[in-house]
């Protein structure tokens, strides 16, 4: 972030987030300490640009204080608004807003709840639901050189092939100690991709972390209705379940899909490098 030099008469602050043809600005009230918030959302999106700019700005996102709880409110669209009790849980109620107004004012088709890697100058997605590895296999990529380009969410960029993805800056994993439940790790810059880095869509893979499976990991073909029915179930759109739908249906029609069957991490990262490493 880039203060700028002069303080705003009523304590507030508007930050300006890169977006995707234009900025979204965030209005951080005086009581919601604008500089303590302010860091610990350059701490959760380390790669996501944003700046101060004047408080005359429309803001598209407001962040206040409210019975104990920061109130994290869209203002530009009808996008609801979060409580958080501590400022690391509202910078990442506040990133979730950020995005469902890239969604909201077309900068984007979808989000996907998934990680990435770059493999060959393409994304390899891994997609499903919580707990499955995701993030731990984008990251074992990227150890093995590969760029990591997501953690958690991921932006569609276009809604009919060919398919692209853009990263979000979003923090991966956990290192770095925030409070008693919260942590990050940062990757070094060469690592990892910043916000809206756009690679084509090469592959999806849907990950299965099975202990009791016989072989250390195995990527096997899937069916495109198999790979729908995930991605369905892991993608947000502001349009909801009658564009999620047949939007779905689409890139699981036009994209390789695979289900990642492993037990072992390093066997599996292995095994996709081995693939999609052309």
């Amino acid at each position: 972030m880039t203060p700028n030099t002069s303080s705003e008469i009523d304590g507030s602050q508007c930050l300006a987030f890169a977006g995707r043809g234009r900025d979204i600005h965030v209005r951080l009230a005086a009581e919601t300490a604008p500089d303590d918030l302010a860091w610990a959302i350059g701490l959760f999106v380390p790669r996501w640009p944003f700046r101060r700019v004047d408080n005359d700005v429309a803001p598209d996102i407001a962040v206040t204080f409210r019975e104990d709880s920061y109130c994290v409110r869209a203002t530009s669209w009808a996008g609801g608004e979060s409580l958080a009790k501590d400022p690391h849980n509202a910078a990442n109620a506040l990133v979730g807003l950020l995005i469902d107004g890239l969604l909201a004012h077309g900068m984007a088709a979808h989000c996907l709840h998934a990680a990435a890697a770059e493999i060959d100058g393409r994304a390899v997605l891994f997609c499903g639901p919580g707990q499955a590895g995701k993030s731990t296999l984008a990251l074992r990529l990227a150890v093995r050189g590969f760029r990591h380009l997501a953690d958690d969410r991921i932006l569609l960029t276009s809604d009919g092939p060919p398919y692209h993805v853009a990263a979000l800056g979003l923090v991966a994993g956990r290192w770095q100690l925030a409070d008693e439940t919260i942590s990050y790790l940062h990757l070094e810059d060469e690592e990892a991709a910043d916000f809206s880095r756009e690679c084509p869509l090469g592959a999806l893979v849907v990950p299965r972390r099975d202990p009791s499976c016989t072989m250390a990991a195995e990527l096997k073909r899937a069916a495109p209705g198999e790979i729908a029915r995930t991605l369905i179930e892991e993608t947000t759109s502001p349009a909801g379940p009658a564009v999620i739908v047949p939007a779905m249906t689409r890139l699981a029609d036009s994209v390789d899909g695979f289900i990642l069957s492993y037990r072992d991490g390093d066997a599996a990262a292995d095994v996709l490098a081995n693939t999609f490493d052309r």
